[in-house]
């Protein structure tokens, strides 16, 4: 359950601020009062984004020191995780089944 919502606010192509607000509809009406008409709000609860940042095409990145543009990849949620692990764990235990079944022969 997600409690609270995290914004990136979209300006210019770069995320201006990052905040939590209730709603899309309130983030969104906070940012364009902030920014102007064009500026916009993401949701950015599973991104490790900050301000400076930029956006575009519906993607987070960062520019590295040599001025290479570097996309901001999504954090895995916890539901996400205990999926992979039991997907792994469903796996191995697959796994040393066969391996078992082989020594047996």
């Amino acid at each position: 359950m997600i409690v609270h919502q995290v914004f990136a606010q979209i300006f210019d192509e770069k995320v201006q601020n990052v905040m939590v607000c209730d709603n899309y509809e309130m983030a969104n009406w906070i940012t364009r009062a902030s920014y102007g008409d064009t500026a916009f709000a993401v949701d950015c609860l599973c991104y490790p984004c900050q301000p400076g940042n930029g956006y575009r095409n519906n993607s987070f990145y960062r520019i590295d020191e040599d001025g290479t543009e570097c996309a901001i990849e999504a954090v895995a949620s916890t539901e996400q995780e205990v999926a992979n692990l039991n997907a792994q764990v469903a796996y191995l235990q697959m796994m040393s089944g066969m391996t078992e079944e082989v020594a047996d022969e």
